[in-house]
């Protein structure tokens, strides 16, 4: 995988045990901010006893966040949707109604670590866990995991399958204190680029109290959220056609749009279209009733807008 490099964003991750945090002193020092939101180590759903109030926190002062559940697979596969289940109802809790969260929502696995089950029993809870969380949300979902843990797992291979997780967007953990690591991650469990590098997990920041993990990030905070909503949208009409406009979205990953007439599926057009022409006489929408276009910004890891643009003919 790659290494950091001078334009690498810088984040940390915190939890209820972090000390003293100053949110104020925050938003000079970071560049986004990942919160743990709950957990299942226990056995059960348990909610991280300061997530609702750093979640408000770091929004009150503008600093980009996100949050991860750590989930623990087992053989029983069901358990992936109720782990799944209350982490969408948590992340709304404290990020809003059909909100979750700036940067990527997180499932962090690190155990079990004894091999208490296969690696492909493994990698079909994860996978459980990630459909359904993308089907209800719409969003996409990070996976967190260690070096160590993708080898320990054979390197997330499933004999016919290959790596049915490398198409997530990855946050390793990887220390380069230890002397056994190499300089920065390797390619490693089907993935070749990482999205979030976990470098240490004692870094001192201004702003928190004791030692916290760090991690370096991407090039560009539009790499880690979704598109911006598209702006500017306008519709014209005539006897035939709708003539609908829009303005460019600057977004440095942007990959297309999608249209929609009255929330049915019109047209997908590519990153650099401006303007669509929608044939009325395919619409099958009765005489002087209204017609509502909507359009959304989508990126290459398949992210939209966080709301869809609407105008009315």
């Amino acid at each position: 995988m790659q290494n950091k490099n001078p334009k690498s964003l810088f984040g940390i991750d915190i939890n209820e045990f972090t000390q003293n945090a100053q949110f104020n002193v925050l938003a000079t020092q970071i560049d986004f901010l990942y919160l743990r939101s709950s957990g299942s180590g226990t056995g059960r759903f348990r909610v991280d006893k300061k997530f609702i109030e750093f979640a408000k926190e770091s929004r009150n002062y503008g600093i980009p966040v996100g949050a991860y559940h750590f989930g623990v697979p087992s053989y029983d596969l069901t358990d992936a949707d109720r782990q799944c289940d209350d982490f969408i109802n948590l992340l709304q809790e404290g990020f809003g109604t059909k909100n979750y969260g700036d940067l990527f929502p997180v499932l962090d696995i690190e155990v079990p670590i004894d091999k208490s089950i296969p690696t492909k029993t493994l990698v079909q809870w994860i996978d459980r866990f990630r459909v359904r969380f993308e089907r209800k949300t719409r969003r996409r979902l990070m996976l967190y995991t260690g070096l160590f843990f993708i080898q320990l797992y054979d390197n997330f291979y499933v004999k016919g399958k290959g790596y049915p997780l490398k198409n997530m967007p990855l946050w390793i953990a990887m220390y380069t204190k230890l002397p056994i690591n190499p300089p920065f991650p390797p390619d490693i469990g089907g993935w070749t680029r990482w999205r979030i590098w976990q470098y240490s997990e004692d870094q001192k920041v201004m702003g928190v109290g004791n030692p916290v993990d760090a991690n370096w990030g991407p090039d560009h905070i539009e790499l880690l959220i979704q598109p911006s909503d598209v702006t500017g949208l306008r519709a014209t009409m005539d006897k035939d056609n709708i003539y609908v406009s829009w303005n460019s979205v600057p977004d440095i990953d942007l990959l297309g749009y999608n249209i929609f007439v009255n929330n049915y599926w019109i047209s997908t057009v590519d990153e650099k279209a401006t303007k669509y022409i929608i044939d009325k006489r395919k619409l099958n929408v009765p005489k002087g009733s209204p017609i509502n276009i909507t359009i959304e910004a989508f990126d290459y890891d398949g992210e939209t807008s966080k709301n869809r643009a609407k105008v009315t003919v």
